[in-house]
C-alpha cells in the first residue's frame, strides 16, 4: 500500500483488529460470540414473565395500564428498529463507522446499555416513568443488537460454521434464562411475597454480568471490511437522494422490498407466529402458576428454569440441522409445545396430586420444544439475505435484520398486550401489595390463555413450516451461484436447477433478475 493510501481515510483501517478474519471458527471463538446473548437477556429475560406482573402488583397499575406501555413502547421502537439496520449497513461512508466498525461500534456501546434495564423494576413510581424506561431499553436493545445480528452473515459464509455461531448464540441465550430464574427465586426466598426488592435486585446483577460479556463479543469477532471497490459497486445501485424525505421513503422501500424475498416471507410467518405463542406464554405463566394453582413466587421462578434444558436441546438441534431440513426440526418443537398446552389446561381443572410433578413435566415438554422452536429461526436467517443479493447484488443483511428483529419486538409486546386486555377484560385486580385473590372469571380466562391461544398460535407457525425450503443443500446452490455472477458468469449459463431453486426461493423468476445482467 502506498503512503497516500495509508492516511486516505479509507484502506488506513482494513487492517484493524475488528476486520481481520480469523478464517477457522473454533470452540473459543464461538463462544466469544454466543456469549453476546446476555444482551439481551439482560435487557429482556426478567421482563417477559415478570414485568407486567410486577406492573400490576407491586405499581398499583391494572393490567391494560401495564399493557398499553408495552404497546407504545413498541410503537415507538418499530422506528428504532426499522432505522438500526439501515444505518448500520450504510455507517461505512463515514471516517467514523470506518475506524471503529459498523457493527462493532454499537457492539461496544451495548456494554453501558446493559445498565440501563436497572431503571425498569423501581416500585411504586408513576405510569410515565415506567413508560419511558420500557421505551429507552427497548431502543437501545433494537438499537444495539441488530448490527450483532449480521455477524455470522460476515464472519463466515460456511454452513457448517454459520450453524456453529447460531448453535452457540442460541446455548448461551437458553443457558442464561435458568440462570435468571434461579437468581430471582433466591431472591424471593430472601424478601417476602410482598417486596419489590427482589426484582430490582436481580437486574442489577444480571446488567452487571452482561456489563463484562459483552466486551468478550466485542474482541474475539470480526465484521467484513467494506473496501472502496464494494462501495463504488453498492453506488452504483443506489439512488441518490435530494432531501430527507426522498432519503426515508427509500429507506421505507429498502424495508418493504425484503417481502419481496418469498422465503423471508414464510420465515417472518413462522418466526412471528412462534414468537408470539412463547410471549404470551411467558406474560401468563406466573399469573397461571401464582393465580390459578395457588403456588408461590418461588416456585413459579423454579419452574421456569427447565429452560435449563436449552443447552442440550439446542447443542442436539444444532447437531440435528446439519443432517435433517429446517422444516423436519420444526415438527419436533412444535409436538411437545402443543402437548404442553394440552396439560397446562388439564392439570388446572383436574388438580392432580402431586400437581409439582406434573407442572415439571409440563415446563419441561414446553421447554424443549420452546428452544428448538428459537433455534431454528436464528440458524437459518444468515442465508436469507444470500437469496436477497442473488437478486438485487447487494449485501443488506442489516436490512434483513431489523425487519425480523422489528416482527420479533412487535410480536413479544403483543403477546403482552393481548394478555392484559383479556385478564383485564375477564375482571382481573391490581395491587400494590403483590397480596391478592383474583376471581374465577380471571382464573378461567388465565387457563384459556396458555392453552388455547397458545396452541393456536403454534399451528399457525406449523402450517408456515410446511412451505419452507431454505435448507443446507439450497443455500449452498445460491451462494455458488452467486460467487459465479460476481466473479463474471453469465446469467444464460446457468444451470437450469440452480434457476429453479433460485426461482423458488426468491419468488422470482431467474431470467427476470437483471442486476447480474451485461
Amino acid at each position: 500500500m502506498d503512503q497516500q493510501n495509508l492516511h486516505d481515510g479509507w484502506d488506513e483501517y482494513r487492517s484493524k483488529r475488528i476486520y481481520q478474519s480469523k478464517k477457522k471458527i473454533g470452540f473459543w471463538r464461538s463462544i466469544g460470540f454466543g456469549v453476546f446473548s446476555s444482551y439481551s437477556q439482560a435487557m429482556q429475560g426478567m421482563v417477559v414473565t415478570w414485568l407486567l406482573f410486577f406492573y400490576t402488583n407491586f405499581c398499583g397499575l391494572s393490567a391494560v395500564e401495564g399493557a398499553s406501555i408495552f404497546a407504545i413502547g413498541r410503537v415507538i421502537d418499530a422506528f428504532t428498529t426499522l432505522l438500526a439496520g439501515n444505518i448500520s449497513d450504510k455507517l461505512y461512508k463515514f471516517k467514523f463507522g470506518r475506524r471503529f466498525g459498523r457493527r462493532h461500534f454499537f457492539i461496544f456501546m451495548a456494554a453501558p446499555a446493559a445498565l440501563l434495564a436497572i431503571t425498569q423494576w423501581v416500585p411504586d413510581m408513576n405510569y410515565l416513568y415506567y413508560l419511558l424506561t420500557y421505551l429507552f431499553t427497548n431502543m437501545l436493545l433494537s438499537f444495539l443488537e441488530i448490527p450483532y445480528d449480521t455477524l455470522s452473515n460476515e464472519m463466515t459464509k460456511d454452513y457448517n460454521q454459520r450453524t456453529k455461531l447460531s448453535t452457540s448464540r442460541m446455548v448461551f441465550a437458553g443457558a442464561f434464562a435458568p440462570v435468571i430464574q434461579w437468581v430471582i427465586a433466591q431472591m424471593f426466598k430472601m424478601w417476602p411475597k410482598s417486596s419489590p426488592i427482589p426484582y430490582i435486585t436481580a437486574q442489577t446483577i444480571f446488567s452487571a454480568g452482561a456489563f463484562v460479556l459483552i466486551l468478550v463479543t466485542y474482541f474475539t469477532t470480526w465484521e467484513h471490511f467494506v473496501s472502496k471497490e464494494e462501495a463504488a459497486i453498492e453506488a452504483s445501485h443506489s439512488q441518490q437522494h435530494k432531501n430527507i424525505w426522498s432519503l426515508f421513503m427509500s429507506a421505507v422501500k429498502s424495508y418493504v422490498s425484503t417481502f419481496k424475498i418469498k422465503a423471508f416471507r414464510i420465515h417472518l410467518l413462522i418466526f412471528g407466529a412462534s414468537y408470539l405463542a412463547a410471549s404470551v406464554w411467558g406474560t401468563v405463566f406466573a399469573y397461571y402458576i401464582i393465580d390459578v394453582m395457588g403456588q408461590s413466587s418461588s416456585t413459579a421462578a423454579y419452574l421456569s428454569m427447565f429452560s435449563l434444558v436449552s443447552i442440550p436441546v439446542t447443542i442436539i438441534a444444532g447437531w440435528a440441522i446439519t443432517k435433517i431440513t429446517p422444516k423436519a426440526l420444526y415438527m419436533y418443537a412444535y409436538l411437545p409445545i402443543l402437548v404442553a398446552c394440552g396439560a397446562t389446561a388439564a392439570i388446572a381443572f383436574i388438580q392432580p396430586p402431586h400437581v409439582i410433578i406434573w407442572l415439571s413435566i409440563t415446563c419441561f415438554l414446553y421447554n424443549v420444544g420452546q428452544y428448538i422452536l428459537w433455534f431454528i429461526p436464528w440458524n437459518v436467517f444468515p442465508f436469507i439475505p444470500d437469496i436477497d443479493t442473488a437478486v438485487t447484488g447487494e449485501n443488506r443483511s442489516g436490512v434483513f435484520a431489523s425487519v425480523m428483529m422489528f416482527i420479533m419486538q412487535t410480536f413479544i409486546a403483543l403477546g403482552t398486550i393481548v394478555v392484559g386486555l383479556l385478564l383485564d377484560a375477564a375482571g382481573f385486580v391490581q395491587s400494590k401489595t403483590g397480596i391478592l385473590v383474583q376471581p374465577t372469571s380471571a382464573k378461567l380466562m388465565i387457563i384459556g390463555i396458555i392453552s388455547l391461544v397458545v396452541g393456536a398460535l403454534i399451528i399457525v407457525a406449523m402450517l408456515g413450516a410446511f412451505k419452507f425450503k431454505v435448507n443446507r443443500q439450497t443455500s449452498q446452490i445460491v451462494n455458488a451461484e452467486v460467487n459465479r455472477l460476481k466473479d463474471g458468469g453469465s446469467m444464460s449459463s446457468a444451470d437450469p436447477a440452480v434457476k429453479k431453486v433460485i426461482t423458488e426461493l426468491s419468488g422470482m423468476d431467474y431470467d427476470s433478475i437483471t442486476v447480474w445482467k451485461k
